[in-house]
């Protein structure tokens, strides 16, 4: 087996319901969002409409993730992925973020692609966009790609790892849907390699 052939199969992975991996509870009193956005001390929120949620990591979940996991973590819709990111033991923080982030919680800082993303997503589904069981999850585990990546530190591995599975995830999924912004990804030389790589 060629080395890309090697990446490219471990690349192959499990996603299962968000449901499975994490406990998700919003509040029964928010008012429904009218799909707009405000300034909240230098970052962009959609407008407080007394929202929030309890989540939680399920114990003995499907992807055997915990708090102290280290690796990459994959979201996916009903359509394909759309986010890639690193946790390197706080994956209930990452998580915290991205939930807000799809149901238009007033907390954390929303890009403008999570925006666009969220504002369609609650044009389609209405109400029912504050749900999350039609996302999936997956997960690489930063061991089973050590010998693929170059630095010293489990810091350096995983960096390259977010650039190696973002662009080879960008294989067989659309690019223009991960809400990603690409120039953070890794790091400048971690894309320049691993773009290249799946350029092939």
């Amino acid at each position: 087996m060629t080395r890309t052939e090697s990446v490219i199969e471990k690349l192959r992975t499990t996603f299962v319901p968000f449901t499975d991996v994490w406990f998700y509870s919003p509040n029964e009193d928010r008012k429904d969002w009218d799909g707009q956005y405000e300034r909240v001390d230098g970052e962009t929120r959609p407008v407080d409409r007394n929202a929030s949620f309890d989540l939680r990591l399920i114990s003995d979940n499907a992807l055997s993730l915990t708090p102290d996991s280290v690796g990459i973590y994959v979201i996916r819709d009903e359509l394909s992925v759309i986010y890639i990111g690193l946790t390197d033991r706080n994956i209930k923080q990452r998580f915290d973020a991205h939930v807000s982030k799809l149901t238009a919680v007033n907390k954390w800082h929303h890009p403008v692609r999570w925006q666009k993303y969220v504002i369609e997503r609650s044009k389609r589904n209405g109400k029912a966009f504050e749900r999350l069981d039609d996302f999936q999850i997956g997960f690489y585990d930063l061991r089973d790609f050590q010998s693929n990546l170059q630095g010293t530190t489990d810091k350096e591995h995983v960096h390259d790892m977010e650039a190696l599975v973002f662009y080879g995830l960008c294989v067989t999924n659309p690019k223009e849907r991960f809400l990603n912004t690409e120039s953070i990804v890794g790091n400048r030389a971690s894309r320049e390699k691993w773009e290249a790589f799946f350029a092939r």
